[in-house]
């Protein structure tokens, strides 16, 4: 299996998952609501991480 198909299935597993901790983090009370979208903001915050770091390595070749 290449980098590129790993890297493919790693992403679409971060996606369902924040999308999944976010939907369970809205539609919770009170501190429920806490982990859920703790870990939704994680999930948006490696997917920007990952973006930012595709595009900076594409701009250095």
């Amino acid at each position: 299996m290449s980098n590129k198909a790993k890297m493919t299935i790693f992403l679409s597993l971060v996606v369902v998952a924040t999308a999944i901790a976010m939907i369970q983090g809205i539609a919770a009370e009170g501190s429920k609501k806490t982990v859920p979208l703790i870990l939704a903001a994680l999930g948006v915050a490696s997917l920007i991480m990952w973006t930012i770091g595709v595009r900076g390595k594409a701009r250095k070749r």
